[in-house]
């Protein structure tokens, strides 16, 4: 493939994605932050809370404004150069994806890594992992969001995007967590966008979300007993970090 249809492609991702209008960059909306905020309530890191970001993909630039509004120091990457331009126009610093060696000598308290992972190769993801904790401060976490491989509710989002390449559950997520040198410290369902996306968003995650969350908690037990696995979501969130050997939290979502 040239360089051209390389570019092209990349144009009509960015473009069937909804991120082609570059005034939108960097955007945050009241949903998407109440969204972030109930994500990130339980990841852990030092006792001096969180000072610096990364973040892997940023697409359409929404974390980054979430960070910037929570006076982090956040340094994102992308592939496609649009959004990166985008990026380095609205004043962040961000830098294309192929050049993960300026990460070197950087440490970070959160990498946050939404919608990436199922993009990559399966054999790439240990060495992609293990390049991240790299760059992982002491105490720190990574949280990753990909489509739920062990639930219908994923395939979805997994199957519709042409460029997902790796379908990843509990199970996989162990063994590369396993490869890259990281402990899995929470594997759950994705928080879903309440009141402050919508009132019909809110609405569902109060009826019909425990609905859900009691069916999934039946099936899993007949069918999966003993095994971790979200079946009630079709994006889940798997937080890990370096360190001393740990089990998965056990108040994961159902």
């Amino acid at each position: 493939m040239s360089n051209d249809e390389a570019s092209s492609g990349s144009s009509d991702y960015v473009e069937w994605k909804g991120w082609v209008d570059q005034t939108a960059f960097g955007f945050l909306s009241a949903g998407e932050a109440a969204y972030f905020t109930s994500e990130l309530k339980d990841v852990r890191v030092d006792p001096d809370g969180i000072r610096d970001v990364l973040e892997i993909g940023y697409g359409n630039g929404a974390f980054l404004a979430y960070c910037r509004s929570k006076g982090w120091n956040v340094t994102g990457t992308e592939l496609d150069p649009g959004l990166v331009q985008a990026g380095i126009d609205s004043g962040y610093e961000v830098f294309s994806a192929d050049r993960m060696h300026m990460l070197a000598g950087r440490s970070f308290d959160l990498i946050a890594v939404f919608d990436v992972l199922e993009h990559i190769g399966q054999e790439a993801v240990p060495s992609f992992l293990t390049e991240l904790s790299l760059t992982l401060r002491e105490g720190g976490r990574m949280l990753f969001r990909f489509p739920n491989a062990d639930s219908w509710l994923g395939n979805p989002l997994q199957n519709g995007d042409p460029t997902h390449v790796t379908a990843i559950g509990y199970l996989k997520m162990t063994f590369f967590a396993l490869q890259s040198g990281l402990e899995i410290v929470t594997f759950r369902g994705a928080r879903r966008h309440g009141f402050a996306t919508s009132f019909a968003n809110g609405s569902y995650a109060l009826i019909a979300g425990p609905v859900i969350a009691v069916s999934a908690w039946i099936k899993r037990a007949l069918y999966f007993p003993g095994l971790p696995i979200v079946l009630s979501t079709s994006n889940v969130v798997c937080v890990v970090r370096r360190g001393a050997a740990v089990s998965p939290d056990s108040g994961h979502d159902l």
